[in-house]
């Protein structure tokens, strides 16, 4: 199975206008497992905008789903390491089209706050996805509209020439390499090589 492989920062989730966009741009052919930043200092905000999220994809009519992600033990930690079950998360896929997850574990009888980084990186090795796709702080940025692919460190130098002000997003795709710079608006579109 295909799926795209999505990471939203607590700087987009935080901006209304970015968040209408990504809900009313929805277009993949392919399932999509969508992973949110941590919101806020404590879990029931991230719980609460997992299920916000969630229910503004429905009204955009995207059939989803959203979890924390140790429900239904999705992502588990076992012995101090992280596993992620991946036949239960293909059986979640098959009526939906995007699965929301938010960062919270379950650490011995404790709820914490999950990596989302960490979330992320396991997510891409079991699904074997190549590229992660990212969102600069900044909706309407002129990177963004070009969909770069930074995979190199020539990739990143290269678009840090153009794009400073962009510095967070740069640094996080040359971390998570390779990885797409999107907006909201084309993130579900067919990428060219930029």
């Amino acid at each position: 199975m295909s799926v795209k492989l999505l990471f939203v920062r607590e700087e987009n989730l935080r901006d209304r206008l970015f968040v209408k966009d990504l809900v009313h741009n929805f277009s993949f052919k392919e399932k999509a497992l969508m992973i949110l930043d941590t919101f806020g200092a404590s879990i029931p905000d991230v719980k609460f905008v997992t299920r916000r999220l969630s229910a503004l994809f429905s009204e955009a009519m995207v059939y989803n789903n959203a979890f924390t992600a140790d429900q239904r033990g999705i992502f588990r930690l076992r012995e101090g390491k992280l596993d992620l079950n991946r036949k239960l998360v293909d059986d979640l896929f098959h009526p939906i089209q995007l699965l929301i997850i938010g960062p919270v574990l379950t650490k011995g009888e404790e709820k914490i706050l999950a990596d989302p980084l960490d979330l992320l990186q396991l997510a891409r090795i079991k699904f074997e996805v190549d590229e992660i796709l990212l969102f600069p702080n900044n909706p309407l940025s002129p990177l963004a509209q070009k969909t770069p692919l930074i995979g190199s460190p020539e990739d990143h130098d290269r678009w840090m020439k153009l794009y400073e002000e962009e510095e967070a997003v740069l640094n996080l795709a040359y971390q998570l390499r390779p990885a797409r710079i999107v907006s909201p608006m084309n993130y579900s579109r067919e990428m060219k090589q930029e």
